[in-house]
């Protein structure tokens, strides 16, 4: 295998393709890249058997061949030549080695394998597939990849759900603790049942794809593919099956508040900092059209309080006590001038949405129930 290939090319696919690296592994060939030239066309792999990416790119190509190669000394070679001067490397693989020269007098030697050694892709059938523009898909994990649990004893709530109905395609991702639910209008969307995917991928993909991208989505029993252009990239999909979201988020409310959001971000800002740092706990306090925040720590002694005006919808006075930190969080997704707090009691699920016309995606938040010092 020979080929030519410009080093900002090579060095941005390998940086896309070491994300499935796996640092440690008990199969060898993991370490390792694959590297495919047919003609003028380089294909590049990674896989870590749990998701793989492979992606394809034009070179100029004298030998055509295969190799796998060590990925991060690999890649080390390459980010690590920074000259001006150096804008496209050579591979020229004889008998197993690896000569990569970028210069003249520059150059390296590294040890390959056999490219049969490495692990075949999966194929994944076109039974059930999404076409979206990448831009949406992007939305859709804004609003729910961040709920996800890290449990690894609670496997199906790793990742997050995507399922549809009647042309409209939903995600959700939550920890029990929290939240995120996004949906679109797509036409034609219909799969066989919903699934879970591993955020891991779907932010890995996004990363390699332009966002106004049309992306295709191909899901199996097993798999789940996403294509663009010269990007494939695959994901065993997680196992387990999805909590029944739809029961508890809440329909009917005892107090809604409005209230402008940026405003309320920083007020949680100032008064975090004295919060417990174990529980991150902040105190809402509801009387007419005012809301009160406190946070108290009993091991510092520390204690902040701020307020500001809302509307209010409610019989008397209320109180309902959050991470601070994870209502913040949300707040900051929201992005619109107002967002509105719903909430059931002191003990019970609220829901938070923004303010506005079709924006298709709200979050529910689990209260803290011990009001007491912390």
């Amino acid at each position: 295998m020979k080929f030519h290939i410009q080093k900002s090319v090579l060095q941005d696919v390998l940086q896309t393709l070491i994300s499935v690296v796996p640092s440690r592994a008990t199969i060898p060939v993991l370490h390792n890249f694959s590297f495919r030239l047919e003609g003028n066309v380089l294909e590049v792999g990674a896989t870590d058997l749990d998701q793989g990416i492979l992606q394809t790119v034009e070179v100029d190509g004298e030998r055509d061949g295969g190799i796998i190669v060590n990925a991060r000394r690999l890649l080390d070679l390459v980010t690590s030549l920074v000259e001006p001067s150096i804008t496209t490397v050579s591979f020229d693989v004889q008998d197993y080695v690896v000569n990569v020269r970028w210069s003249e007098r520059g150059y390296s030697t590294l040890t390959g394998f056999d490219v049969s050694e490495f692990p075949a892709f999966p194929e994944v059938s076109e039974d059930s597939v999404l076409h979206m523009n990448a831009s949406e898909l992007a939305f859709l994990v804004e609003k729910t990849a961040f709920a996800v649990s890290t449990d690894i004893s609670r496997i199906a709530m790793s990742g997050v759900y995507l399922e549809t109905e009647n042309n409209r395609v939903t995600m959700v991702g939550t920890d029990s603790h929290r939240l995120g639910l996004a949906s679109l209008d797509l036409e034609n969307a219909s799969l066989d049942q919903g699934v879970i995917i591993s955020p891991k991928v779907l932010r890995n993909f996004l990363k390699s794809v332009p966002s106004d991208a049309v992306v295709e989505i191909r899901i199996s029993q097993v798999y789940v593919l996403f294509l663009y252009d010269n990007v494939q990239m695959y994901s065993k999909l997680v196992e387990g099956k999805y909590v029944p979201y739809k029961n508890v988020i809440p329909q009917n409310f005892t107090h809604v508040i409005q209230v402008p959001t940026s405003e309320l971000i920083n007020k949680i800002r100032c008064v975090i900092s004295m919060a417990s740092l174990r529980t991150r706990k902040i105190r809402l306090q509801i009387q007419d059209s005012s809301l009160e925040l406190t946070a108290t720590d009993s091991e510092s002694g520390g204690f902040s309080c701020e307020e500001l005006a809302v509307a209010h919808e409610g019989e008397g006075s209320f109180c309902i006590g959050f991470n601070g930190q994870f209502l913040a969080d949300i707040l900051s997704m929201c992005k619109t001038e107002q967002v509105k707090i719903k909430m059931t009691g002191s003990k019970g699920a609220s829901v938070i949405e923004p303010v506005g016309d079709d924006l298709n995606f709200s979050f529910l938040l689990m209260p803290l129930r011990d009001f007491g010092d912390e």
